[in-house]
């Protein structure tokens, strides 16, 4: 169930619009994982894992969203973002309840157009999902902006259910130049958002 909840999320966060190319500014570099603290230098926070989870090898990144293992490394990672609609930089699973949190960029020019605006890319995001007939996402009214280490988010907490499963699903969106900024975390069980949050530094 948990593989294909990931299934869901990479499929509408890989999207593949016709966009507008236009030149991004930004220099998306790889985030580093030492011990149990992945630092995003690009977004300037930190995150600590609990002892019970465990972060993805990039060849299991690799393999979740079917690209190859290469274009994860450190010195292509730059150039794989300016080919590719999105690309993802963490993975990191709850082995206890499957609760689990994934960080990637999404190329504009490749997918929407660069400019377009988040709550725009909110709202491609709800047709997406009313197309998956196996899966229910119910998206709040309204948004929330909170602060992950040095930089605010737009917060979108949803209530999703996915074959008989009920758990809760946040999308943390931060947009920089050409760049959509995601993390997607997934709470099955045994933690709040709250929880999550505070994992960040």
């Amino acid at each position: 169930k948990i593989s294909l909840v990931l299934c869901a999320l990479v499929m509408i966060l890989m999207l593949a619009s016709c966009g507008v190319l236009t030149g991004n500014k930004t220099e998306i570099t790889r985030g580093k994982i030492e011990g149990n603290v992945y630092t995003n230098e690009v977004l300037n926070f930190k995150f600590t894992k609990p002892d019970s989870w465990m972060y993805y090898t990039d060849e299991e990144i690799a393999q979740s969203v079917n690209l190859s293992a290469d274009m994860l490394k450190e010195d292509k990672f730059k150039d794989s973002l300016k080919d590719n609609a999105s690309l993802f930089d963490m993975m990191v699973i709850d082995t206890l309840t499957g609760t689990n949190i994934n960080m990637g960029y999404e190329n504009l020019s490749k997918s929407f157009a660069s400019n377009i605006t988040i709550d725009q890319y909110i709202d491609v995001l709800k047709k997406q999902f009313a197309d998956i007939t196996a899966m229910t996402v119910v998206f709040p009214d309204k948004y929330e902006t909170v602060k992950l280490g040095q930089n605010e988010f737009t917060k979108v907490e949803c209530k999703t259910t996915m074959n008989g499963l009920d758990f809760t699903q946040v999308y943390y969106l931060h947009k920089i130049d050409g760049y959509m900024c995601f993390l997607t975390v997934t709470i099955m069980n045994g933690y709040t958002v709250a929880d999550i949050e505070n994992m960040f530094k």
